[in-house]
């Protein structure tokens, strides 16, 4: 991945007007500038082989960077589980701290970030109010919009409807982010205490 100085000289080279035209706004530069370096971020962000499980649940930066749910600082679990760097099997095997990449409640062959968050039935029951919110059981395609929120251009004109939608996927969001705490809280405790007895 290029500089992100090389990224950002690359922004502030602006185009001069059309002769006889108003030069833009200081605004309308900025905005210019920011929609081409999300555009090279993009195409950077799509031909990378690295971060392949954060690119799967934020495929596309533009909508990461113009989300509608909440700015909040991320936590630690929630930045392990974006990143797939954490308490999972296969990750610590990687890193020469397990023996295995199995896990360690269902014997599933590759803990990864997905199968712990998503598919290991040890944690079913801390998916269960999620599950209800969405009609189905979370997968990881669900999570672009559950992290990013209903699109801008998507959301009512009305301000009340507006306010609704926008009401419903911070709740939704709140609680992937409530579900993900939970299991990799839970599973962390369980980890320490397995090092700790060997």
């Amino acid at each position: 991945m290029g500089s992100f100085l090389g990224i950002l000289s690359k922004a502030r080279q602006a185009e001069d007007p059309a002769p006889g035209a108003p030069p833009p706004s200081r605004y309308n530069i900025k905005k210019e500038e920011r929609m081409v370096t999300i555009a090279d971020w993009q195409r950077k962000w799509s031909e990378t082989g690295k971060a392949s499980w954060t690119r799967r649940l934020i495929p596309n930066i533009a909508r990461w960077e113009n989300r509608t749910t909440p700015r909040i600082p991320w936590s630690y679990h929630m930045t392990q589980a974006l990143t797939g760097h954490g308490c999972f099997q296969w990750y610590l095997r990687r890193m020469g701290r397990a023996l295995s990449p199995r896990c360690m409640h269902c014997q599933c062959g590759s803990d990864t970030a997905e199968h712990t968050i998503f598919h290991c039935p040890n944690w079913d029951s801390l998916r269960d109010e999620l599950r209800a919110r969405l009609g189905h059981s979370p997968e990881v395609t669900d999570c672009e919009s559950i992290l990013c929120g209903p699109l801008f251009e998507d959301l009512p004109m009305e301000q009340a409807d507006k306010a609704k939608v926008l009401s419903e996927a911070e709740e939704t969001f709140r609680l992937f982010y409530k579900m993900v705490e939970e299991i990799l809280t839970l599973k962390e405790i369980e980890e320490r205490a397995r090092q700790a007895a060997d």
